[in-house]
């Protein structure tokens, strides 16, 4: 296959239209790949649905209540004005009703918020996030916290929006409080340590309860975090998707085998709720107990009422190549982020919209070095670094418009980002250097191949292709491809380090660009996924007791003593430079002091650059392209569109279907 794709390439090196053709429009390694498809009925669409009907009768009886007799003169002449801007509201409802199709690549890992990352549009439409958040505002939006405040470095208060209740599968839809908050978030760090999660501990650590952080709950409505460190980011951690409420009947239940599905379905309170799930389809209904956001601020993206679109569907297909030709065939609504290529072979397509904007994603594509393997040889992932093409693959992979890339973003955060000079000083391409310095260090003998893994689930992966042929043909070193579905995918990423079946792995994080800590920068330190490091060891918190402890109870499950020997052994090899690295990200985590913080967070990135190990940020693209739906309507370009952790497209309440 390599040769097929790349063999011209790289003897004649032919255009790079040619060269990607059909293949670039995905990012091999990103653990949630963002495609469109969906259903080929669309009869349904034409008219607003009797669910969408009902909801316009009760604003408009719930408007017709607030206008009460005013008790003064000029109070009877405001109040006469109102009820016609009411019912024009009210009778608008044109861009209300219709169902959103959508295609993903496998069927999600699990539903349950504090272990899956593998459904991110499933928990941001399901479930209710404190606040949201807008890149291009620089401004938060109340969510299910109606207002917060961050009484001093170490405690933040929330409080809660009064009237956000589950939805009516979840203990009849009662009334959300305080304590189903509190009992939500802690389970975080459980479901970290115990039961497989893949959300990263960047997240919730700061208020872990086990590393000595406290929760109250005075009343209903109030929930005071007394963290156990301050973390200058924690409120941009809860505008994005994954730090939500769940029903604790609900999983109670699911945990006494009472419900027969996996945790979390139809345990939260937002907008929508699983109507039907199986494995080639995931339908969604409105919430009928969703709430308003009566808030008027500048650049909200929340409807007073409810979102326009009342379903969505979501139908599971593997095959890449399906994927795209059902998108471009008009039968979904959106697909995704492509490439420029791509792009320009899509634009002018009857059912395709093409939306630009800058691209923030810097250092979110990575080579990831499986770390035990590598930190005792930082010579060898040196000898890696000048083996890439780091030009060839802005001219090829990227199509010629791109730039190099650090682990936080200077289109994102200016202040916190290192200049392209700075970069480049490090990843020069030098194959007959990278060679003699391979050979010079053993490395034919240490790593006579390389072995990586792969998406099986997309049509080509060339950015994974063009990486391995760069180090084969610079270093002599053979690599091997290696196929995985989605599930094995996530946890041959995400496994503890010294399990790794892998020498190297392109990965993508999906970047949650609206905080520096998590702006890639979570792929480079150790309490991040695990790809690298293998978590928090080094903290205290023995990340290998499910591999060493016998009475753990996922002892058996995730193979006993021999793995965790080797996760054991992995982490005294890694410690001693994770520490090192982790002690950067805390000390810019803690501080308040923007310009204290950017000297960190550069000091930071330079030490990641000179060390080689154990991740190598790939170029990124200049300009993000998004493709999108003829029909799909009002949907804001990137940076913010595209992004979920964003008040991007499964925030967002006020896009809408036309037709």
């Amino acid at each position: 296959m390599k040769e097929s794709y790349w063999g011209k390439y790289w003897r004649r090196r032919v255009s790079r239209r040619r060269v990607l053709a059909g293949g670039a429009t995905l990012a091999a390694g990103s653990a949630a790949i963002l495609a469109g498809c969906g259903d080929d009925d669309d009869d349904d669409d034409a008219a607003a649905p009797a669910a969408t009907q009902a909801a316009a009768t009760q604003a408009a009886a719930a408007a017709a209540d607030d206008d009460e007799p005013a008790e003064d003169s000029a109070a009877q002449d405001t109040a006469a004005d109102e009820p016609e801007e009411q019912a024009a509201a009210v009778e608008d409802r044109s861009r209300y009703g219709g169902k959103l199709n959508y295609t993903y690549p496998a069927y999600p890992t699990g539903f349950d918020p504090s272990i899956t990352i593998t459904f991110p549009f499933g928990m941001a439409t399901s479930y209710s996030q404190m606040m949201a958040y807008s890149i291009v505002e620089d401004q938060f939006y109340p969510d299910a916290a109606q207002s917060w405040e961050q009484v001093d470095e170490t405690t933040l208060v929330f409080n809660l929006r009064e009237g956000v209740r589950f939805n009516p599968e979840a203990e009849g839809g009662r009334e959300v409080n305080s304590e189903d908050w509190y009992i939500s978030l802690r389970r975080y760090p459980d479901s970290r340590a115990n039961r497989g999660s893949n959300v990263n501990e960047l997240f919730f650590s700061f208020m872990d309860e086990g590393q000595g952080a406290t929760f109250d709950t005075p009343d209903d409505l109030t929930l005071r975090i007394n963290q156990n460190k301050p973390f200058a980011s924690n409120t941009r951690a809860f505008a994005a998707a994954s730090l939500v409420v769940v029903s604790p009947e609900r999983l109670a239940a699911e945990e006494s085998g009472d419900l027969g599905q996996v945790s979390g379905i139809n345990a939260g309170s937002g907008p929508y709720m699983f109507d039907n799930v199986s494995e080639t389809r995931i339908s969604m209904k409105r919430n009928p107990n969703y709430y308003e956001h009566p808030e008027d601020l500048p650049g909200t993206r929340f409807n007073r009422d409810m979102p326009y679109i009342d379903e969505m569907e979501t139908v599971i297909i593997t095959d890449g190549a399906a994927s795209q030709a059902r998108f471009l065939a008009g039968d979904a609504d959106y697909y995704g982020s492509v490439d420029k290529i791509t792009a320009e072979q899509w634009e002018g397509q009857p059912s395709v919209n093409i939306q630009t904007g800058p691209a923030i994603d810097d250092g979110s594509i990575m080579i990831q070095l499986a770390a035990a393997k590598w930190t005792p040889y930082p010579e060898l992932s040196k000898a890696l670094s000048m083996a890439m093409d780091w030009d060839g693959y802005i001219d090829v992979v990227l199509g010629g418009e791109g730039r190099y890339s650090a682990p936080v973003s200077p289109t994102a955060f200016p202040k916190y980002g290192l200049s392209q000079e700075e970069i480049k000083q490090y990843q020069v391409y030098d194959p007959q250097g990278a060679r003699q310095l391979w050979e010079a260090n053993n490395g034919p003998e240490i790593f006579p191949e390389l072995d990586t893994t792969v998406p099986a689930w997309v049509a080509a992966f060339p950015n994974t292709q063009f990486i391995g042929q760069s180090f084969e043909d610079s270093l002599g070193v053979k690599v091997n491809y290696n196929p995985l579905e989605l599930a094995t995918y996530i946890a041959s990423a995400n496994g503890p380090t010294g399990t790794k079946d892998w020498h190297f792995f392109i990965a993508g994080n999906n970047a949650i660009s609206t905080m520096p800590d998590w702006n890639a920068l979570v792929a480079y330190t150790p309490d991040g996924y695990g790809a690298i490091w293998g978590g928090n060891w080094y903290k205290g918190v023995n990340i290998s007791d499910p591999w060493v402890n016998p009475d753990n109870p996922n002892y058996a499950e995730n193979g006993g003593g021999p793995n965790g020997e080797a996760v054991r052994a992995a982490l005294e090899i890694t410690h001693p430079y994770a520490r090192e690295l982790q002690d950067y990200a805390d000390r810019q985590a803690a501080t308040f002091d923007d310009d204290e913080r950017a000297e960190i967070l550069k000091e930071l990135q330079h030490r990641i650059f000179s060390r080689y190990c154990c991740t190598l940020p790939l170029p990124t693209p200049t300009t993000k392209y998004v493709a999108v739906g003829s029909r799909l309507k009002g949907l804001v370009p990137p940076p913010d569109g595209d992004q979920t952790a964003a008040f991007g497209m499964w925030r967002a309440h006020n896009i809408w279907l036309e037709g």
